[in-house]
């Protein structure tokens, strides 16, 4: 963001109100930064943050999907009634 807003780290410190060193640590990974200190840097250099969240795939679904696109269409269809089957003597057993 610094560069992009053509900033030198002494003028981003200046704007947001730290030191020129601290902006040098953040930038080197080797300090990071509290959530309202991203906000102020980001501000700064005339941007904004936004925080979202998203649901993680499993590595397993991740896997399991890549070997599924592998396989034939009709190679699919054999292993889902496989799987309907297994699925089937599972819910057999718990009963």
């Amino acid at each position: 963001m610094r560069r992009a807003a053509g900033l030198s780290q002494r003028d981003l410190a200046r704007r947001a109100e730290t030191s020129q060193p601290a902006i040098a640590r953040y930038e080197r990974g080797v300090a990071t930064p509290s959530w309202e200190t991203l906000q102020r840097l980001a501000t700064a250099c005339g941007h904004w943050l936004k925080m979202s969240t998203g649901v993680m795939p499993d590595q397993h679904d991740i896997e399991l999907s890549e070997t599924l696109l592998k396989l034939t269409p009709a190679e699919r269809m054999q292993a889902l009634r496989r799987y309907a089957h297994l699925h089937q003597l599972a819910e057999e057993g718990q009963k």
